[in-house]
């Protein structure tokens, strides 16, 4: 139409004379010149006949859906589990649901048929002769039933269908979801499962703190007790010069507040060094477990005392001298535990077995070895080495015959190792009858196994009765081999601990130029004459 011939529109005057609107009977037309255009994309009318035909479907779907749904192979989908309150704690109990991945990868592979990803296989030889090499094609069928979504219900060369006047074809499903289930079992209204690479839950990372050096502890038991020292001392200096001035129960409550939080720390700092101890049978050697618990509690129970009655009228001279009492019973301990340490470090210097090139004289070295730790009398006789020409038994072998001696070895030396278990706690004293000798010999051989890993081959009956130079030559390999494996693991001990010593711990503790920071200093520092 030309531009300037005027629309038919302007040469209607009124409104009597305009046409009529369509009836509602007539069907819409699509837009004209529509851009972008909609032939594709707009829905043709539709009879009534055939949204009949769509709403008894979906009733039938809904009615009896049990029977067009295709059953699933071996999987359905993972409900939410409720646990029991004392399960819900449990790390191993909560990521039950964390196999919901596997078990999505197994059922779409078909390895829960038992198929080993056959069906997988076979959609992949069907998708490839279906491109013919050509690239940017529409995904098939196959693809989009991976991903769990209908291919009639995406691809638009099935939109004639919904434009259709005549309704279904004969052979064709009353909807396209209809042909979405008999085809994929997989596809569902259900929110879409995740991936089988990505996990389904979070671990929860579990941090342990290391165990704290032997040094540092002992370092902080002695700053705190040197702070408890001197709060008491400054709180003998106050009482002495209250007793000249009148003073209200706000500063004894100050006071004894102050003094309440330092001898907490010190019994704190008291607690983490016998808890943590490395070897806390050195400590028990000094005093007994039954005394330090007993001393602990003693210390608490005093102040208890202080604090039920509010430290009204200040601290009593006798509250004093139960806690100075405490802390110079924990200062004598250490100073003796420290001793004690020296002196086995002055008689490790003394061993010459530890070091050195020893070949053609092992059975020597291991001799002074044993002989380090032997407390009995006489003692162990001469080890001489192994040769073709050797006579058995020898007089070092009879001493070991009975078995007594090698168990009282064993205990003294596992009491100088760290890993102090594995004692043999019940041996045979009296060795008059030979079966008593031989169970003295197994619990040797067990506890060696046992405890320090070592496996030995003796014929116990054989060396109880004497029997053949066959059965000697097997004990004295035997206590060589155990010998040596013990030494190795005590002296790599030594090495580690002596290491450890030579790394000082880092002062924390600041002081001033005119304070004391030598140790709490003789018994009774404490002390005043008051207490």
């Amino acid at each position: 139409m030309d531009a300037s011939t005027p629309p038919p529109e302007s040469n209607v005057t009124s409104p009597e004379q305009r046409p009529s609107s369509p009836t509602l009977s007539v069907s819409p037309s699509i837009a004209l010149d529509a851009v972008p255009r909609l032939d594709r994309a707009a829905s043709t009318p539709t009879s009534s006949s055939v949204s009949t035909a769509s709403a008894r479907s979906r009733h039938k779907r809904m009615s009896d859906g049990a029977a067009t749904m295709v059953k699933r192979r071996g999987y359905m989908r993972p409900q939410g589990t409720a646990f029991a309150d004392s399960a819900r704690n449990r790390d191993s109990v909560m990521s039950l649901g964390s196999i919901a991945h596997m078990q999505y990868y197994f059922a779409r592979t078909g390895l829960l048929d038992g198929k080993g990803a056959q069906l997988a296989k076979e959609r992949e030889t069907k998708r490839k002769p279906s491109n013919n090499g050509k690239e940017n094609l529409e995904p098939s069928g196959a693809d989009l039933d991976d991903w769990g979504v209908s291919s009639l219900c995406l691809n638009d060369t099935n939109a004639a269908y919904a434009g259709s006047e005549l309704g279904p074809v004969d052979g064709s499903p009353e909807s396209p979801c209809d042909v979405s289930d008999a085809g994929d079992p997989w596809s569902s209204g259900e929110a879409p499962m995740l991936p089988p690479t990505v996990s389904t839950y979070k671990q929860r990372p579990s941090y342990t703190e290391p165990l704290p050096e032997m040094s540092v502890l002992r370092r902080e038991l002695k700053e705190a007790l040197q702070d408890a020292c001197k709060v008491l001392e400054e709180t003998q200096k106050s009482s002495s010069e209250d007793q000249h001035e009148e003073v209200g129960d706000g500063f004894y409550e100050l006071q004894g507040l102050h003094l309440l939080d330092i001898i907490t720390l010190a019994i704190r700092a008291a607690k983490n060094y016998y808890t943590a101890h490395t070897n806390p049978q050195k400590l028990y050697d000094i005093r007994s477990e039954k005394m330090i618990r007993s001393d602990l509690y003693k210390a608490l129970d005093v102040l208890k005392r202080m604090a039920s009655r509010n430290f009204r009228g200040g601290i009593r001279t006798s509250e004093l001298t139960d806690i100075i009492l405490w802390i110079e019973s924990i200062d004598k301990l250490l100073k003796k535990e420290e001793q004690r340490e020296e002196e086995e470090t002055a008689e490790r210097a003394q061993w010459i077995w530890r070091d050195g090139d020893w070949s053609g004289r092992e059975r020597q070295r291991e001799w002074l070895f044993l002989r380090s730790f032997d407390q009995q009398q006489p003692p162990l006789p001469q080890w001489p080495e192994l040769s073709s020409n050797a006579s058995f038994p020898s007089d070092f072998l009879k001493a070991l015959q009975d078995g007594q001696r090698l168990v009282k070895l064993h205990n003294a030396l596992v009491s100088r190792s760290k890993r102090n278990f594995g004692e043999i706690k019940t041996w045979h004293e009296d060795v008059g009858k030979p079966y008593r000798m031989a169970e003295n010999l197994r619990f040797w051989i067990k506890a060696s196994e046992l405890r320090w890993e070592i496996k030995l081959s003796v014929p116990v009956l054989d060396v109880v009765n004497g029997k053949g130079e066959m059965a000697w030559r097997a004990v004295d390999e035997a206590i060589f081999n155990w010998s040596r494996g013990v030494r190795t693991e005590l002296t790599e001990e030594w090495r580690l601990e002596e290491e450890s010593e030579k790394r000082k711990a880092p002062q924390v503790n600041v002081r001033g130029p005119n304070e004391r920071n030598e140790g709490l200093g003789e018994s009774g520092d404490c002390l005043q004459s008051g207490a």
